[in-house]
């Protein structure tokens, strides 16, 4: 066997070294996007759990609030604070969805939740003064599903 032959062997056995890494590689970071894609989908999760739970534990603060009894400065407040919550809640699946993070799926149930949310007690006020505390394409979102609305 000649030098050529053991070089031409050698280029063989490495390009074969570099495809298996590349094959490998790529292994690992479909995995790894799985798991920071679980990871976000539980934090978002735990996110609605700790909405869930608040919003239990105040059961007759939001009671008082949609029977239309006249609210106090502090109902005002806890009502502001309310809509805050679920707007943070709706931006962080929002920009996950935009960014291919979340199945379609999921953000079709949260948007259709969001589209029903807006009909709340005072969400037009609390809108009119913090849509600009979130992302324009939010934003840009949610005046479209309030100008459905009114038309």
């Amino acid at each position: 066997m000649n030098w050529d032959a053991l070089g031409a062997i050698a280029e063989f056995i490495g390009g074969l070294g570099v495809i298996l890494t590349l094959v490998y590689l790529s292994l690992q970071i479909r995995g790894s996007n799985r798991i920071a894609s679980g990871h976000t989908r539980q934090a978002m999760s735990d996110f609605a759990l700790n909405i869930a739970r608040f919003r239990t534990e105040h059961a007759d603060r939001y009671a008082k609030i949609a029977s239309s009894e006249k609210l106090t400065e502090g109902d005002i407040e806890f009502l502001f604070w309310s809509h805050m919550q679920i707007m943070v809640y709706g931006e962080a699946h929002f920009h996950q969805f935009q960014l291919e993070l979340m199945q379609e799926s999921h953000w079709l149930g949260l948007s259709k939740f969001l589209t029903n949310y807006i009909d709340n007690e005072g969400f037009r006020e609390f809108w009119d003064r913090e849509k600009n505390s979130f992302s324009k394409e939010y934003s840009a979102w949610i005046n479209d599903l309030l100008a459905a609305k009114d038309s």
